[in-house]
C-alpha cells in the first residue's frame, strides 16, 4: 500500500506543477522514473531505493492564438460586422488614418509564432469597405495614448504580418484606414483585421492552421456641410458677440447688428461702400464656399464687386462657374469684401426701402446647404418746400404760395392780389406766414435743419435781412395757430432743427417772417434751406415770395401865418406835400390857385429829394425854373425834376418820407 500511494503522489505532483495557461510547450519531453522505497524484514534499516525504468513523453503542439476584441460571431472564422467589437461614429468624409486598436495573443503552447494580417469585408456587404486599409505595431502610438495620429503614422512603416510571437505573449498593432471623400452622412464603413497562423518549420507535424476574423470594427460616417455668413468678424449673424462700428477704405462707417445686417450710413458725396464679411465652414469637411449676391432697390447705374480681403475680384477656383473664397478647413473663416458704387447724388427709391446688397454662401460640397446675409447702404434723401400730396414739399414751385387769408391779416394776406399792407400805427413787425413741409426720403432717420432769410426794403431806401422763423404745423392746417411751436436747434449746432425724423416721415411747418413796419412796396422774396448735419442732403427753396402792398400817401398840410389880415396884408402859405406811403410816387406835384379877394406874390418851393425844383402854370403841360402869376382860375404847380430833364414826368420819383414844401404868398385885395 505505501509503494502505491507513493507513485500516485508523485504523478499528481508532476501534473500540478506542468500546468500553464497555454499548456507545456509543444516539443516538450516529460520523463518520470520511479522508485520502490523499503526495509527488509528484521530489519530496520531501510533499503537504498530501487529506482524503475526511465519512460519518456513528448507534448505535440496546440497552436491557437486570439484577436481581441471580437465582434459577437459565434464562428471565430467569420466576421458579424452587425455587432462589431469597436466602433466609432465620429467620422466624416475624407477623414484619413481612422484607427483601431487590436491585441494578437499567443495563446497555443508553440513558440515562435508569426501571423499574417489581412482584412475580411462584410460579406453581407451592408457595411462598406473603406480605402486604404494597413496595419502598425503597436510600437507606432509614441505617445501611448491608444490610438495613432497623422504624425505617427507617417513616421511608421505599415505592416503584413506579426512575427515571433512567444507562447502567452500578447502584441499590440492597429488596423488604420480612409473614408471616401464620396462618403455620404449615415453611411458605414467598416474593417475585420484577419490573423492567419503561418506554418511554424520548428513544428513541422502542426496539426492545424487556425485563424481569427471575429474582429470587426465599424465607422458611422456624419456627414456636415454647413456654411454661414455674417457682418465683419460674426459670421453667423446672431451678434454674439456684436462687431462694433468699423470704417470702410472709403471712410464710410459701417454699423453691424445683431440681426444678420451690417448698415453703412451714406452722404451726399458717397459713391462708394466696402463692407466686410465673414463665412465660416460650419461643416465637418473641407469645403469650397461660393459667393454669390443679389443687389436690392439700388440706384441706377449701381455696381456690385466680391473682392479678397487684398482688394483682388474673387475668382472661380474650383471650376464650377462660380466665384468663390477657395478651401476653407472645418471651423475656418473667410472674409469677403462686397464693394457697392453708385452714381454721386443718388437717392433712394423709397424710404422703407434701402438700397440692400444680399450676400450668400453655398457649399461646393452640398449646393443645397447656403446662408444668406444683407449690406444694407443708408442714402439721404430730403424734400423740402410748399406743400404737395405726396410727402415732402416742392421747391420748384414758382410764385407767391398762398399764405393766409384776408380776415386773419387785417392789411391783406401777403400775395399779389391781396397784398399785405402795414398799418398806420405799426407796433412790431407783421407776422406774415406761408405753409411749408419737410421730409425725410431717406432710409435712415436723421434730422434737419431749417433756415431761411428774406431782404427786406425799407422805405429809408435802406435794405435789412430778416431771419424766417419756423413751427410746427401741429394740426397741419397751413395756419399759425396757437397750439403751433416754434422749432428749436436740438442738437446744439445752433440752428433749429426738425428733431429726429423716421425714413418717410414728413413734417407740416409753418415759415413766418416778420415784415417791418417800415417795409417799402415790394415783393420780399424768401430764400430757405433744409439740410441734414450728418449727410449734407440739402434742399433750397429760394422762390417763395410775400407781397408788402403800397400804403396810401396822405393828404398834404397846409398852414397860414395870419388869420386876420386887413387890406393890403400878405397872407404867407405853407404847404407840404410830403409821401407818406411806402412806395415811390411820380410826376409829384403840389399845386395851389390865387384864393379869391387876393393878388399873386410869390410861389416858391424846396425839397429834401435830390432834384431841381420846376413851376407850371398849366397843369404840368410846360415847366420852368421859377414860378409866375398864374391865370385867372389856374393852378400854379411845384414838381421836383430827380432825372434832370428839365421836365416834370412819370420818370421823376419822390421816394418815401421824401417832401415838396411850398411858400405861396398872396396879398389881400
Amino acid at each position: 500500500m505505501k509503494k502505491s500511494w507513493t507513485i500516485a503522489a508523485l504523478l499528481a505532483t508532476f501534473a500540478a506543477g506542468s500546468a500553464s495557461a497555454a499548456g507545456t510547450a509543444a516539443g516538450t519531453v516529460i520523463t518520470n522514473q520511479a522508485e520502490i522505497i523499503f526495509t527488509p524484514e528484521g530489519s530496520t534499516t531501510p533499503n537504498p531505493p530501487i529506482p524503475s525504468n526511465p519512460v519518456t513523453t513528448t507534448v505535440l503542439p496546440v497552436p491557437s492564438f486570439s484577436i481581441t476584441p471580437n465582434d459577437e460571431s459565434p464562428d471565430p472564422t467569420k466576421p458579424d460586422y452587425t455587432k462589431p467589437g469597436q466602433t466609432k461614429t465620429d467620422v466624416k468624409p475624407c477623414d484619413k488614418n481612422v484607427a483601431f486598436k487590436y491585441v494578437l495573443t499567443n495563446t497555443g503552447n508553440v513558440p515562435g509564432e508569426s501571423y499574417t494580417l489581412a482584412n475580411t469585408p462584410d460579406p453581407t456587404g451592408a457595411v462598406k469597405t473603406p480605402e486604404n486599409i494597413r496595419f502598425y505595431a503597436g510600437a507606432a502610438d509614441t505617445n501611448n495614448d491608444g490610438t495613432l495620429s497623422a504624425t505617427e503614422i507617417a513616421a511608421a512603416t505599415p505592416i503584413t504580418s506579426i512575427t515571433g510571437v512567444a507562447q502567452d505573449q500578447a502584441v499590440t498593432f492597429f488596423q488604420v484606414y480612409d473614408i471616401p471623400c464620396t462618403a455620404t452622412n449615415t453611411d458605414v464603413f467598416g474593417g475585420d483585421p484577419t490573423g492567419t497562423r503561418n506554418d511554424n518549420p520548428a513544428f513541422n507535424n502542426d496539426p492545424t492552421i487556425p485563424q481569427d476574423a471575429n474582429n470587426s470594427n465599424t465607422t458611422k460616417i456624419t456627414r456636415n456641410d454647413a456654411v454661414v455668413i455674417g457682418p465683419k468678424a460674426d459670421p453667423d449673424g446672431n451678434g454674439n458677440p456684436t462687431t462694433p462700428p468699423y470704417t470702410s477704405p472709403e471712410g464710410v462707417q459701417i454699423t453691424p447688428t445683431a440681426s444678420d445686417t451690417q448698415v453703412a450710413q451714406g452722404t451726399t458725396t458717397t459713391t462708394t461702400v466696402t463692407f466686410t464679411n465673414t463665412l465660416q465652414n460650419t461643416g465637418n469637411r473641407p469645403d469650397v464656399i461660393n459667393v454669390t449676391y443679389n443687389p436690392v432697390n439700388l440706384p441706377a447705374g449701381s455696381t456690385v464687386t466680391l473682392l479678397k480681403p487684398d482688394g483682388t475680384p474673387l475668382t472661380d477656383t474650383n471650376g464650377d462657374g462660380i466665384v468663390d473664397v477657395g478651401v476653407v478647413q472645418p471651423g475656418a473663416t473667410a472674409d469677403v469684401l462686397v464693394k457697392v458704387t453708385f452714381p454721386a447724388g443718388s437717392q433712394p427709391t423709397s424710404p422703407t426701402a434701402p438700397p440692400t446688397v444680399e450676400i450668400v454662401a453655398v457649399s461646393s460640397n452640398d449646393k443645397t446647404k447656403s446662408d444668406p446675409t444683407k449690406d444694407i447702404i443708408n442714402l439721404p434723401g430730403l424734400s423740402f418746400g410748399n406743400p404737395t400730396t405726396t410727402p415732402g414739399g416742392d421747391p420748384t414751385q414758382v410764385g407767391t404760395p398762398p399764405v393766409g387769408t384776408p380776415t386773419e391779416f387785417p392789411n391783406g394776406s401777403g400775395n399779389p392780389t391781396n397784398p399785405i399792407i402795414p398799418p398806420a400805427t405799426c407796433a412790431g413787425p407783421i407776422q406774415t406766414y406761408l405753409p411749408m413741409e419737410v421730409a425725410n426720403l431717406g432710409t435712415a432717420p436723421d434730422l434737419f435743419n431749417v433756415s431761411g432769410t428774406a431782404t427786406v426794403k425799407l422805405t429809408s431806401g435802406s435794405t435789412t435781412t430778416v431771419n424766417v422763423e419756423y413751427y410746427r404745423d401741429v394740426n397741419g392746417d397751413g395756419k399759425l395757430d396757437a397750439g403751433d411751436t416754434r422749432l428749436t436747434d436740438t442738437n446744439g449746432d445752433g440752428i433749429a432743427d426738425t428733431g429726429l425724423l423716421q425714413p418717410g416721415t414728413e413734417l407740416k411747418l409753418v415759415a413766418v417772417l416778420g415784415v417791418p413796419c417800415d417795409a417799402a412796396s415790394q415783393t420780399i422774396t424768401l430764400t430757405q434751406t433744409a439740410k441734414s448735419p450728418t449727410t449734407g442732403s440739402t434742399v433750397t427753396d429760394p422762390n417763395d415770395t410775400i407781397t408788402v402792398g403800397k400804403t396810401p400817401v396822405a393828404a398834404p398840410t397846409k398852414s397860414v401865418n395870419l388869420a386876420q389880415a386887413r387890406p393890403g396884408e400878405e397872407l404867407t402859405y405853407t404847404i407840404v406835400g410830403k409821401n407818406t406811403s411806402n412806395a415811390n410816387i411820380t410826376k409829384a406835384m403840389v399845386c395851389d390857385v390865387v384864393p379869391n379877394n387876393t393878388t399873386f406874390v410869390s410861389f416858391a418851393a424846396t425839397t429834401d429829394a435830390t432834384g431841381t425844383v420846376l413851376y407850371s402854370n398849366n397843369g404840368g403841360s410846360t415847366w420852368t425854373t421859377s414860378a409866375s402869376a398864374p391865370a385867372a382860375g389856374q393852378k400854379v404847380c411845384a414838381g421836383v425834376d430827380t432825372n434832370g430833364d428839365g421836365t416834370i414826368t412819370t420818370a421823376d420819383v419822390l421816394a418815401p418820407g421824401k417832401s415838396i414844401t411850398v411858400t405861396y404868398k398872396v396879398k389881400v385885395n
